[in-house]
C-alpha cells in the first residue's frame, strides 16, 4: 500500500466515520421529544424508543470501527498489506458514494442539506 493510498483511505474512513456518527445523532436528538409523544391506546411506546436507541448506539458502534480504521490506515500506509478487511474498504467506500450522492441530489432539487433539513412534526 503506498503511502498516498493510506492517507486516500484514511480520508474516506474519516467521511464514512463523520456520516455515521454526524446522522444519526442529529436525527435522534432532533426526534426524540416526538418519538416520546407517540402513544398507542394511550400508552406511550416504548419499544420504537429503545429501537431507535439501539440503532444510534449501533451507528455510534460503526463509526468506531472506522475511526480505528482510519488510524491503522496512516499508520501502516507503508506496509503492502494494510491489515484492514476488504468488507471495511468497501463498505466504506461505497455507503460514503451512496450517502454523499444522495445528499447531492437532495440539494439540487431541494436547495437544502439532506437528513439536516428534516424536522419533526409540531408537538
Amino acid at each position: 500500500m503506498s503511502s498516498f493510498r493510506g492517507f486516500l483511505w484514511s480520508f474516506v474512513f474519516l467521511l464514512t466515520a463523520a456520516i455515521y456518527s454526524s446522522i444519526p445523532t442529529y436525527l435522534i436528538f432532533n426526534y426524540w421529544a416526538w418519538l416520546n409523544t407517540l402513544r398507542f391506546d394511550g400508552e406511550p411506546i416504548y419499544t420504537l424508543l429503545l429501537f431507535v436507541l439501539f440503532l444510534w448506539i449501533l451507528a455510534l458502534i460503526i463509526t468506531l470501527i472506522y475511526i480505528v480504521a482510519m488510524i491503522r490506515a496512516i499508520i501502516q500506509r507503508k506496509n503492502e498489506d494494510s491489515g484492514i478487511p476488504k468488507g471495511v474498504y468497501r463498505f466504506g467506500f461505497v455507503s460514503t458514494i451512496v450517502i454523499i450522492a444522495y445528499m447531492g441530489v437532495w440539494f439540487i432539487l431541494f436547495n437544502k442539506i439532506a437528513f439536516f433539513s428534516m424536522l419533526p412534526p409540531p408537538l
